[in-house]
């Protein structure tokens, strides 16, 4: 099957990419923000895995945990 204007449109697409462009790649102030954007954002989970980690188990818990044994 074929659609009307496809293939026009994908040649205009051609068009406005520059030559020398890599498929995909970012500009570097881009991957540098993302970079940091990771960075923080895993922090951030470090820091709930630790607050996780260390918060009580609660006693209803170690109830049923005990009922088990």
């Amino acid at each position: 099957m074929q659609l009307r204007g496809v293939g026009r449109l994908a040649k205009e697409e051609q068009s406005k990419a520059p030559a020398n462009d890599v498929a995909g790649s970012k500009p570097a102030r881009k991957r540098r923000a993302d970079s940091a954007r990771d960075s923080s954002v895993g922090s951030a989970l470090r820091s709930v895995y630790a607050q996780t980690v260390d918060e009580a188990v609660p006693s209803e818990f170690l109830d049923l945990l005990n009922k088990l044994d």
